[in-house]
């Protein structure tokens, strides 16, 4: 009798790093927004200690130790991703301050009411109202709020959950989801500084990266999407955008489709993108805990698993492990790391994707 075979084990390893409730946070308050994950250096938290109806803890999400932990009024708080600093948002009033030497740095107030806002890198913070979209730079002098361009139409319904950009802050992209009888559809808008053109596409998630293709001479700006459609299907897809530099190829343009796993009683859908340019890989996090890792070349699924039974409401790179760390709402703190030998192997293995194994390994090589 011919043995079944089965399916190797994918290289992904979940580990607990920290739980929230060790800081004394309650449950209640590890929620998507209250908690801010923005990079692996800080966390921010606002919840209720010892009889204080809001206080701020930063925390390193790394090690579990505090940065800063003082009462705050605040309804919104967001972390630089690269600087001790923190801005704070009550109303439609804001202030940014170093919360190592408690120095304040700036503040402004918008007249209109935020609906989404982050930091979109170390200098620039971004507010989505109910019609426009503003950046508040950091750098410039009188630190102006300019009003970028007009939140579409398809988007006036919708919850706004991200705002990215690219490096040089030439490409814009915001995103909502709506409910829709037993689904969640997700809508990007795209928006061109250089040309004042915006468009709207299908998208659950979206980031942007720099990365140089294997064959290119230099690297690119690239767009990844994350969407799900109304079966069991969904796709990644990752677009070179301009402009065209010498010695390259042409643009690409490439998708795959990944098939969810669902639960039976539950949709599930795309909650996070990350980019690992070293080694060119992408995560795709859904709501309910899956992890699907794909190839950036050929958009290329290299393999699926459950990172966690709890939901999965924030998340971003670990830079030191080329991995992500992950906010559930069961409290954990979670680092997901790829095991870089196994990969290759457990790559190479698979029918489907082995001709990705050979890329993967050169790129793992030259960490």
């Amino acid at each position: 009798m011919e043995e079944e075979k089965t399916e190797p084990r994918p290289p992904v390893s979940t580990q607990e790093i920290l739980q929230l409730p060790d800081f004394g946070i309650g449950l209640e308050c590890v929620t998507w927004s209250r908690v801010a994950l923005t990079t692996d250096k800080w966390m921010a938290v606002r919840h209720s200690s010892n009889g204080v109806n809001s206080q701020l803890t930063v925390l390193n999400p790394l090690d579990g130790s505090i940065k800063y932990s003082k009462p705050i009024e605040a309804d919104s708080v967001q972390v630089n991703p690269s600087q001790p600093i923190i801005a704070v948002k009550c109303g439609q009033k804001l202030e940014v301050y170093n919360f190592e030497t408690n120095v304040m740095i700036s503040k402004s107030t918008i007249h209109e009411p935020i609906a989404f806002w982050t930091w979109l890198n170390s200098d620039v913070i971004a507010m989505v109202t109910e019609n426009f979209i503003y950046h508040w730079d950091l750098g410039k002098d009188n630190y102006p709020i300019e009003k970028m361009f007009m939140r579409h139409s398809r988007l006036a319904f919708s919850e706004i959950i991200g705002y990215k950009a690219d490096a040089s802050l030439k490409w814009l992209a915001i995103t909502g989801l709506i409910p829709e009888d037993e689904k969640i559809t997700g809508t990007t808008q795209l928006y061109s500084v250089d040309e004042d053109i915006t468009q709207c596409i299908g998208a659950h998630v979206v980031c942007f990266s720099s990365y140089q293709y294997s064959d290119n001479m230099a690297p690119s700006t690239i767009f990844c999407v994350g969407s799900r459609d109304a079966q069991d299907h969904g796709k990644i897809h990752v677009i070179e955008l301009g402009p065209y530099k010498n010695g390259n190829f042409a643009p690409r343009n490439s998708y795959d489709h990944i098939q969810f796993l669902d639960d039976a009683d539950r949709y599930d859908f795309p909650v996070a993108l990350h980019v690992s340019p070293d080694i060119g890989l992408l995560f795709l996090i859904t709501k309910y805990g899956y992890l699907y890792l794909c190839d950036l070349e050929s958009c290329a699924c290299l393999c699926s698993t459950r990172i966690s039974t709890s939901i999965i409401f924030s998340s971003t790179l670990n830079s030191t492990t080329h991995g992500i760390l992950g906010v559930t709402r069961s409290g954990q703190i979670i680092s997901v790391d790829v095991d870089k030998d196994d990969l290759v192997t457990y790559v190479r293995g698979r029918a489907k994707t082995a001709n990705q194994a050979d890329r993967l390994e050169k790129a793992i090589t030259q960490l």
